[in-house]
């Protein structure tokens, strides 16, 4: 009877010791960012069609959009909010307002003193335009 414990015992400690280095080994893959599937995903930019979004970008301080005005209409721009769902949200002055944005014409805008939204540098991160108040010229 002793000789069987004693291999069950064996058994159970070897496989014990196997599932430890498993463990161990996808806690060290973890830790190195193998499993960050977000930094294979592409970036984007989603606008409606009216406002086509080209390129943007987050530099230090500043965020940076292209966007195309493809209204079909001439556009005057009167201010631009942009925000996100962080605890302590995003904050950023706005671009300056102009009048005169013609159809197809393309406009580079941007926000700066940005502040709060908890970015981190390297990260992925979400922004949402939630407002660009404008008038149409007739």
């Amino acid at each position: 009877m002793h000789k069987r414990s004693q291999a069950a015992l064996e058994f159970l400690t070897t496989h014990a010791l196997a599932f430890l280095a498993l463990l161990i080994t996808i806690g060290a893959l973890y830790y190195f960012g193998v499993f960050n599937f977000q930094k294979f995903l592409p970036q984007k930019c989603s606008f409606s069609s009216q406002l086509e979004c080209l390129d943007f970008g987050f530099i230090d301080d500043k965020v940076n959009l292209r966007l195309v005005n493809n209204l079909g209409e001439e556009i005057d721009v009167k201010s631009i909010t942009i925000t996100n769902d962080a605890a302590n949200p995003l904050s950023c002055t706005s671009p300056s307002s102009f009048d005169g944005w013609q159809p197809g014409d393309e406009r580079d805008f941007t926000f700066t003193g940005c502040t709060g939204g908890v970015f981190i540098a390297g990260q992925r991160a979400e922004a949402k335009i939630t407002r660009i108040n404008q008038g149409i010229r007739s």
